[in-house]
C-alpha cells in the first residue's frame, strides 16, 4: 500500500497551481503515493475532518501561524513551499529573494533606467525580503531605490491577503507617491497583485505606463498580469521545480532521512516581458529614438548604418552617445535583443533553427548558431534541451 500524502496548496493562484503541477510530475514519475488534495484558497482554515486523518506526510504552503499549528498537530513529515513557517522536523522551499531582486534590478538597468522604486507590503515577510534584495543590489551598483510606505503599516505576521485587498483602496496614495518621484521611473512590485495596483495608480493619475513609469511584478500569474492595463511584466518563479523538489524531499523525510537545516532557495527562470516594461529609459531624445527603433526592428535585420540614417546623426556621435547612455554599442544592443528573442523561441516553441534565424534577423541557422554560442557559450540545441529539462521539473 502506498504512502498517504496530504496536499494543502492553494489552487486559487498561478503560483500554487504550478507547484501542484510539479508535485503531479513527481507522483507520475515515481508512484507509490495516495494523494489527498484539499481544494482551498490561501489562508483558508483546515477542514475539521483532517483531525481524524492518519497519513504519512504533508506538502503545504503555510500562510499563517494558525495553519502551521494545525499542520504540526498532524505529527507527520511536512514540507512547506512558502518559506515563512518552518515545520518542526520538516523542510522549506522558497523562490530565492536575492535572485529575484537582482533579476529585477538588472532588467531595469539594461533598459537604461536610473530612477528606481519598490512598492510592496511593508511588514509582510516575502515583500520585505524582496525589497531588501532589490535595494541592496542597486546600492552595490551605485544606485538608490525609494520604497513606498503606506500610512498604516501591517501588524507583524498579518495575512498578506488582507493587505492585497487593502491595496485596492490605496490607488490615490500610491499615485501621490509616484508623482513625487523623478521619471522615467522603474517600479519593482513585490508580486503581481501589487504590480497591478501600481498600474492602476498610474492610470488614476494619468501617468503613462511604460513611458513615464515602467512596472515589474513577480510570480507571472498570467490572469493577474493580463488583467492589468497595460499588461504587467513579471518575474517567472520556477514553481514546477519547487513542487517537484518538495515532493522529492517529502519522500526522503518519510523514508527516515534528516531534513536540511536551511530553507532551500530556488532561483526564478526569467522575466515574461509585457507592455508595462517594454521601454528604454533615457533622457537623450536621439538615443531614446534609436532604442525604440532597435526594439521594434532588431529582429528584422536592421543594421547600425540603417539606424544612423533614421536617427539622422553621425555614426560617431551615435556610437559615443549610445555608449555614454546605455553602456554598450548600438550593434551590441541589436544583438542583445536578437539573442533574447532567440532564447524565448528556443524555450517556448518547437521551431527549427532556420525558422528561428528568420524570426531573429539572422541570415541562416549557421549564423544564428555562431552568434548564439558567442553570446552564451552554449549551442542553441544545448540551451533548448537545458530549458526543456527545467520546465519539465
Amino acid at each position: 500500500m502506498g504512502k498517504s500524502v496530504l496536499l494543502l496548496i492553494e489552487s486559487s493562484r498561478g503560483y500554487g497551481r504550478d507547484c501542484l503541477l510539479g508535485v503531479a510530475k513527481f507522483v507520475r514519475s515515481h508512484g507509490g503515493w495516495n494523494v489527498l488534495n484539499i481544494e482551498r484558497g490561501l489562508t483558508e482554515r483546515l477542514p475539521r475532518v483532517l483531525k481524524s486523518w492518519h497519513g504519512d506526510g504533508v506538502l503545504a504552503r503555510i500562510e499563517n501561524a494558525s495553519i502551521a499549528k494545525a499542520i504540526a498537530k498532524l505529527d507527520v513529515p511536512t514540507v512547506d513551499m512558502r518559506g515563512t513557517f518552518p515545520p518542526e522536523g520538516g523542510a522549506m522551499f522558497d523562490t530565492d529573494p536575492t535572485a529575484v531582486g537582482k533579476m529585477a534590478a538588472d532588467h531595469f538597468l539594461e533598459l537604461g533606467f536610473r530612477n528606481f522604486a519598490f512598492c510592496g507590503y511593508p511588514g509582510i515577510d516575502f515583500s520585505d525580503r524582496r525589497e531588501a534584495a532589490f535595494c541592496r543590489y542597486l546600492d552595490m551598483k551605485g544606485w538608490e531605490a525609494v520604497a513606498y510606505k503606506p500610512s498604516i503599516a501591517p501588524r507583524k505576521q498579518l495575512d498578506v491577503l488582507n493587505w492585497e485587498a487593502r491595496g485596492e483602496f490605496e490607488t490615490a496614495a500610491i499615485a501621490e507617491w509616484l508623482l513625487k518621484l523623478r521619471s522615467p521611473l522603474a517600479v519593482f512590485a513585490c508580486n503581481d497583485i501589487r504590480g497591478r495596483q501600481v498600474i492602476e495608480a498610474c492610470n488614476h493619475a494619468e501617468i503613462s505606463v511604460p513611458e513615464k513609469v515602467a512596472v515589474l511584478g513577480v510570480d507571472d500569474d498570467k490572469v493577474v498580469c493580463e488583467l492589468s492595463i497595460p499588461a504587467l511584466s513579471s518575474i517567472r518563479p520556477n514553481t514546477l521545480r519547487i513542487g517537484f523538489e518538495a515532493a522529492t524531499m517529502l519522500e526522503q523525510l518519510m523514508n527516515g532521512e534528516s531534513p536540511p537545516p536551511n530553507v532551500i532557495q530556488i532561483p526564478p527562470t526569467g522575466i515574461s516581458q509585457r507592455l508595462s516594461s517594454e521601454i528604454s529609459a533615457v533622457e537623450d531624445d536621439d538615443i531614446a529614438n534609436a532604442l525604440q527603433i532597435i526594439r521594434s526592428r532588431a529582429c528584422q535585420g536592421i543594421k547600425v548604418h540603417d539606424l544612423v540614417e533614421e536617427v539622422a546623426i553621425s555614426r560617431s556621435s551615435l556610437e559615443r552617445r549610445f555608449r555614454d547612455t546605455v553602456g554598450r554599442s548600438p550593434a551590441a544592443e541589436i544583438e542583445r535583443i536578437r539573442m533574447n528573442r532567440a532564447k524565448l523561441l528556443l524555450t517556448e516553441t518547437d521551431y527549427n533553427l532556420d525558422k528561428i534565424a528568420q524570426l531573429t534577423g539572422h541570415g541562416s541557422a549557421s549564423q544564428l548558431s555562431a552568434s548564439f554560442k558567442r553570446a552564451t557559450a552554449v549551442t542553441p540545441g544545448f540551451y533548448r534541451a537545458q530549458q526543456g529539462t527545467e520546465r519539465q521539473i
